[in-house]
């Protein structure tokens, strides 16, 4: 049997007969893999935590006909307090979800995975708003994917936005109020995404905005990768 390393972060964990559970894990090397937690219901499993989402370690696996085995794993973060506020643990979710969502077996993005682990690092040790750090990852997300917002210019006329701004959810894009019916969206709304959009993560603490006016673009946000991605995000209430 081959036996394999890797780094990566549990996204999802499934009760799988009696006693094991199958994790989903976004890993650097391979990206989305599912392995199998012998006998971790057990209530002294020595690897309970790796049954946890947001479990971020160097798993050791063995690959069997179906699944990949953990073995082992060196616990690098736990980010266990994630689970210490409801709200928190509900925007860091909506993270897995999309990574969940997006990623398929044989599909890597090291650049994906590193946007995760600075949005977790922003929100747990450099104490960034944890709305502010979720808006930012879904922002770099949508850029990865290859939809990336245009704040310059309408994306039908291509005149620069003066008047009215409104976003078109079939386009995913601003467009000034002559082209589109869409969403009308405040000057101030269109500001923050804007500027954080163009902030690099490790300047975020220089973002201060309202809260309810980001809660307010990183629903947008959510809406427009749930259209884009064809489904709904239930970590949030949009």
């Amino acid at each position: 049997m081959e036996e394999i390393s890797v780094s990566g972060m549990v996204l999802k964990s499934i009760q799988y007969r009696e006693k094991d559970k199958l994790i989903h894990i976004f890993t650097v090397e391979l990206g989305l893999i599912t392995a199998i937690l012998k006998g971790v219901s057990n209530n002294n499993a020595k690897l309970k935590y790796a049954s946890q989402p947001f479990c971020f370690g160097k798993f050791e696996l063995v690959k069997n006909k179906e699944f990949f085995t953990v073995k082992n794993v060196e616990l690098i973060d736990s980010f266990f307090d994630v689970t210490q506020d409801y709200n928190v643990f509900a925007l860091c979710n909506s993270m897995l979800e999309v990574c969940h969502i997006i990623l398929k077996p044989g599909i890597i993005s090291e650049e994906l995975f590193l946007i995760l682990i600075k949005s977790l690092d922003n929100i747990f040790y450099k104490n960034i708003p944890a709305n502010l750090a979720v808006l930012k990852f879904h922002l770099e997300f949508l850029r990865l994917i290859g939809y990336q917002l245009n704040f310059d210019s309408c994306d039908s006329c291509g005149l620069k936005f003066v008047g009215d701004i409104k976003f078109n959810f079939d386009t995913g894009t601003f467009r000034c109020a002559n082209c589109s019916n869409g969403k009308l969206i405040s000057k101030l709304e269109f500001t923050v995404l804007k500027n954080i959009s163009s902030t690099p993560f490790d300047r975020l603490h220089t973002i201060k905005f309202n809260s309810d006016c980001i809660d307010a673009c990183l629903n947008l946000i959510l809406k427009n990768i749930s259209f884009r991605l064809n489904t709904k995000i239930k970590s949030i209430n949009v």
